[in-house]
């Protein structure tokens, strides 16, 4: 352990806390590793070297002001590609237990809730857009699509991991007399500093993510009458472990991306081609049995149940769930129908050409894309439930990235992927167009549904 005066050194990974006990399970964790001693003005840093990556560790202080301000001064000097925020915080959801970790989806800070409308239609409406980023700034921040796509796929064991909503404010346990209004945005915890940190990752244009484990639960009005039992060690352990576990999956995805990327250069792939596979690996996206590449972003915690109870044979669902689905140029989703209705949403790359036939055997195309653009492309486009359809990019030597969203939420038994025969068959005005988007034609329909059901089994 060597220390250094440099002004500025780059980093891959900046872990920050609040506290240092936060801190302790990292510091054991990479003991073993290199360390070396950044210091700026006279705040002290260490930074490890794991698996080729530096990793700055550092203690932010209690509240907003501190952790915005560290954080700044971290970005500013070290340049991390990606911010973590990790420790404790005060659980709000019901039934959080100590110990469970909560990933922090989104944030807002508690005391400024009021103002977006009480400000609206007087004279100070324009202090809600920020004058120097010149947009209207939000009242709720949200973390790095990228990292929350691969804390999403995670698992740590005897770890209970939730996603959820934060809640910052510099009163603690929690400002008693705004705690209605904080629980009327279902937040999962309140901490004083996740905010902070998601609005400045929101002005300075970094990737963020807080993983929080909680140390505490709170009264229904926002009191902690056991704030003596509260399990910082224990619960900063927790969250330290699945951040680790992140960090390792983040790891791997950017060799993979690396690696993709050489790849698909050295075979002289296009620019497209090359994009495409980047995005594949940034998203963390997984071949789906219909074509294509997904990752699962969403899934609601609560539950819903049909009142056509032969829908989904009287099971609950979840009340929706979203995905993100890319197509490469000569790709496509494959004729399939859902029991729930879908909306696909355009993102990026080659509109795509939609294609439904709904339950009267009438064929449609929609063009989704930009119709800023296109006047013939619309942005989103709803399926209805049990309607057939299929997909393709409309630029062969492109890729398109779009988002789907089920509701209620989608699972594999729900999903029907059609047997080519079977569906001309039924809609023999229509074989042509069948026949292009199924990759199989099965003599056993029965067989084909069973076989692509276990292809559904182990991607979903």
């Amino acid at each position: 352990m060597s220390p250094t005066n440099k002004s500025t050194s780059k980093i891959d990974f900046a872990i920050l806390s609040a506290m240092p006990e936060e801190q302790e399970y990292y510091h054991k964790f990479f003991s073993g590793q290199k360390c070396t001693i950044l210091n700026i003005h006279e705040f002290e840093f260490k930074v490890y070297n794991y698996n080729g990556k530096q990793i700055l560790l550092a203690s932010t202080g209690l509240g907003t002001t501190f952790a915005a301000s560290i954080v700044t001064l971290i970005h500013d000097y070290f340049h991390p590609d990606y911010v973590f925020l990790t420790g404790t915080a005060g659980g709000i959801k019901s039934g959080l237990k100590l110990r469970d970790v909560i990933i922090i989806d989104k944030a807002f800070e508690a005391e400024i809730q009021g103002a977006f409308s009480i400000l609206k239609g007087t004279p100070f409406e324009g202090c809600l857009r920020h004058p120097l980023k010149n947009k209207i700034f939000p009242s709720t921040y949200t973390a790095d699509e990228e990292l929350l796509a691969i804390a999403s796929s995670i698992d740590v064991p005897n770890i209970t991991i939730q996603h959820g909503t934060a809640v910052s404010s510099n009163t603690f346990p929690a400002p008693q007399e705004l705690f209605d209004r904080i629980k009327s945005q279902n937040p999962s915890a309140i901490d004083m500093e996740t905010s902070a940190i998601y609005q400045v990752a929101w002005l300075l244009k970094f990737p963020v993510l807080a993983i929080r484990g909680i140390s505490n639960v709170l009264n229904q009005d926002g009191s902690d009458d056991k704030i003596h039992e509260s399990d910082i060690a224990g619960s900063a352990e927790a969250a330290a472990k699945v951040l680790l576990k992140i960090v390792d999956a983040l790891l791997l995805k950017l060799d993979l991306k690396k690696s993709h990327v050489e790849e698909a250069k050295s075979a002289g792939s296009s620019e497209a081609e090359i994009e495409a596979s980047e995005i594949i690996t940034s998203l963390a996206l997984k071949p789906h049995p219909e074509g294509g590449y997904y990752s699962q972003v969403f899934k609601a915690n609560n539950k819903v149940k049909s009142t056509d109870k032969s829908r989904y044979h009287d099971e609950e669902r979840s009340a929706g769930t979203s995905i993100y689905y890319l197509l490469k140029g000569n790709d496509f989703s494959a004729w399939h129908k859902l029991k729930s209705d879908e909306i696909w949403h355009y993102y990026k790359g080659s509109p795509v050409k939609i294609y439904v036939i709904n339950n009267k055997g009438i064929l449609t195309t929609t063009l989704l894309g930009d119709p800023l653009k296109d006047p013939n492309a619309v942005f989103q486009l709803a399926i209805a439930a049990g309607d057939w359809f299929a997909a393709e990019p409309a630029d062969k030597k492109s890729y398109s990235l779009v988002g789907c969203a089920v509701n209620p939420g989608f699972e594999f038994e729900d999903f029907e992927l059609a047997d080519r025969k079977a569906l001309s068959a039924l809609f023999p005005q229509h074989a042509d167009a069948i026949t292009q988007f199924t990759r199989v034609s099965p003599s056993n329909t029965e067989k084909s549904e069973s076989k692509n059901n276990e292809k559904i089994r182990a991607h979903l």
